[in-house]
């Protein structure tokens, strides 16, 4: 029996070089799924904790950000632009991103007002949500949007191309360069006032960020890993019994 199992030392090789690729995989999940929850953990903390009030002084973006905020002000509607490619339960749209000219300040702040439908994409149509009147929003303060990987697609440049009206991810900085007031380093997302928010633009209010489906996947892998070793010493050992025969 030994004499078989030296004779294919590197099919051997190949399968548990299989299992531990299939349990790091595993255990890769288990990680990602700690990291989720913490990152749940810490978006949680900020959404339950007292609000900061806006007031235009500086600000730590890195500190706000994922934070409950309130600020007062008035929008500056002629300068809306749109954030592409949002959805709102399966239905294609834009979020509806405007400046609000915080009170007794030169600041504004970008102020993520809900989401639109598609059909609401040009500027005229989104022009029936100005909102002209001082108001105070409450929100979750968020820091410039990164590119998510080095092949995601880039908005263009202000300074150059002049004024953006969709972007594909929110760039204060860039942002900045078509807005005459200086902006906060932060961006809101304005939550709904009522239980019942159903009139675009819609905003709705963080509950279940949930786990994703790292636990699952994981039990897949290790499940995977498992099937190899039983598919495997069975085949093996019938191959075995085989020659055993022969002989």
């Amino acid at each position: 029996m030994t004499k078989f199992f030296i004779k294919h030392w590197f099919r051997h090789l190949v399968i548990i070089a299989g299992v531990i690729f299939l349990v790091n995989l595993g255990f890769w999940q288990l990680r990602r799924l700690d990291q989720r929850r913490a990152l749940n953990e810490e978006i949680m903390t900020g959404l339950n904790s007292a609000p900061v009030t806006l007031t235009g002084e500086p600000v730590d973006p890195d500190a706000l950000h994922r934070h409950r905020v309130t600020v007062t002000g008035t929008f500056e509607n002629d300068v809306n632009m749109i954030l592409r490619t949002q959805s709102y339960q399966g239905r294609a749209g834009n979020d509806l991103f405007v400046p609000l000219d915080i009170k007794g300040s030169d600041y504004s702040v970008l102020v993520n007002r809900g989401w639109l439908p598609f059909e609401e994409f040009e500027p005229e149509a989104r022009r029936a949500y100005d909102v002209d009147d001082e108001l105070t929003i409450e929100g979750i303060a968020y820091r410039s949007q990164q590119p998510p990987h080095s092949m995601a697609p880039t908005d263009p440049d202000p300074a150059t191309e002049g004024w953006v009206d969709a972007w594909f991810r929110i760039d204060i900085d860039k942002i900045q360069q078509q807005i005459d007031r200086p902006l906060l380093p932060v961006y809101v997302d304005a939550l709904p006032e009522e239980a019942s928010n159903t009139t675009p633009p819609i905003r709705e209010e963080v509950e279940d960020l949930g786990e994703g489906s790292h636990l699952s996947y994981a039990l897949q892998w290790f499940s995977f890993a498992v099937i190899l070793v039983i598919t495997y010493a069975a085949f093996t050992w019938q191959e075995y019994k085989n020659i055993q025969k022969e002989d």
